[in-house]
């Protein structure tokens, strides 16, 4: 059996935005994401601009960034954003570690960071059900199929913590 990768997080900073634009412009990527499409630049700095104005975290719509990295070298991107109903978190993970365990590894830690962040929340993910392998790493780690809607599945941690 593979040895699961060593993934720490650190919160997003601006020397981060070369990475995220690689990973918002590579179809590989974003074939999961919103229309299936690489993000144009306009929507890259929109989101950048709404991820660096650090929202308080107790308003609806709050955004945390944070970059998974491994032996320092940034592997992937975990975003929280809160909801009135909870708190989302999504992931995207680099090509070049796809495989490795490094989605799981990054769900794992942000199921713990959330708590920190914004307090005792359910966890959500939303996932675009043709997306079998992100699934699978959600169901992994305790979430549930809660519901269907907007053509995304919705999953909800249904262990407790």
């Amino acid at each position: 059996m593979p040895v699961p990768p060593s993934i720490t997080l650190r919160p997003f900073h601006e020397t981060d935005t070369a990475f995220f634009t690689d990973l918002a412009t590579d179809q590989r990527v974003t074939r999961y994401v919103g229309d299936g499409r690489p993000w144009a630049p306009q929507l890259i700095q929109e989101r950048l601009r709404t991820a660096l104005q650090r929202m308080p975290v107790e308003q609806v719509g709050a955004v945390r960034w944070s970059i998974a990295e491994e032996a320092g070298e940034a592997v992937g991107l975990v975003v929280s954003t809160r909801w009135e109903k909870g708190v989302e978190v999504g992931y995207r993970v680099s090509p070049e570690h796809w495989g490795r365990g490094v989605a799981g590894a990054m769900v794992d830690l942000a199921a713990d960071m959330v708590p920190e962040i914004y307090g005792r929340a359910r966890l959500i993910a939303r996932v675009d059900p043709a997306n079998t392998a992100s699934a699978r790493v959600l169901t992994r780690r305790g979430f549930g199929l809660e519901a269907s809607q907007d053509g995304l599945d919705r999953y909800v941690l249904v262990q407790t913590q």
